[in-house]
């Protein structure tokens, strides 16, 4: 008495072969997603920083060359890293890693982010410095532009500062306008929202590839 041979049938093959192609039409365009919010999350995390390295220095005594004024904020006369986003990574230029240094913004390697500071409300008699640093000021506005998803447009990450009179908590000066800017869907424009708080890094664009 032979044994009957056991085994999957044709049928059975093919719907498991469909279910494992419906579980990755699910998850690769998940995963790809996934990837896309981790590459954009350097923008928030460097306009922070940025954030930080400038109200450091207005809050120090630390003179950034001759004549210039303490307890303000300074601009970028240019964007950094120089060129334009695209979805790789922008390799910066030793000029570019000068001016980060200059207000101790620590840049390790290229990034997928164009980072730009504008500044207003000059102090009288202002000094600038030179070597991509421009105007002084009280009130500032930081942005990042990046394009990971090679898609043609910009996504824009922001963030406002302005000069608030201190005995009313008022606005003296508002913050500028975002130096560089993309999508801004969701901010509405390049002035600070009245949704949007002082100092808050926010997410201005709104693509469905994210």
């Amino acid at each position: 008495m032979t044994k009957k041979a056991k085994g999957f049938t044709l049928i059975e093959l093919m719907i498991v072969v469909a279910i494992i192609g419906i579980l990755a039409a699910i998850a690769i365009p998940n995963f790809l997603r996934y990837q896309l919010r981790s590459k954009f999350s350097e923008l928030k995390t460097n306009v922070e920083a940025i954030y930080k390295s400038e109200e450091a220095l207005r809050q120090s005594e630390r003179v950034l060359c001759a004549g210039a004024p303490t307890g303000v904020f300074v601009a970028f006369t240019q964007a950094v890293p120089a060129g334009a986003p695209t979805a790789q990574k922008i390799v910066w230029a030793d000029a570019d890693r000068v001016l980060a240094s200059a207000i101790d913004w620590q840049v390790q390697g290229a990034t997928y982010g164009q980072y730009q500071v504008a500044t207003a409300a000059p102090p009288a008699g202002q000094v600038p410095c030179g070597a991509g640093l421009g105007a002084f000021g009280g009130a500032m506005s930081v942005s990042a532009v990046s394009d990971i998803d090679g898609d043609a447009t910009n996504a824009t990450v922001g963030l406002w500062q302005p000069l608030r009179v201190a005995a009313t908590g008022a606005v003296g000066t508002a913050a500028p306008a975002l130096p560089l800017t993309g999508n801004m869907t969701v901010c509405g424009a390049a002035a600070q929202p009245g949704t949007i708080g002082d100092g808050q890094v926010t997410n201005c664009s709104a693509d469905n590839v994210f």
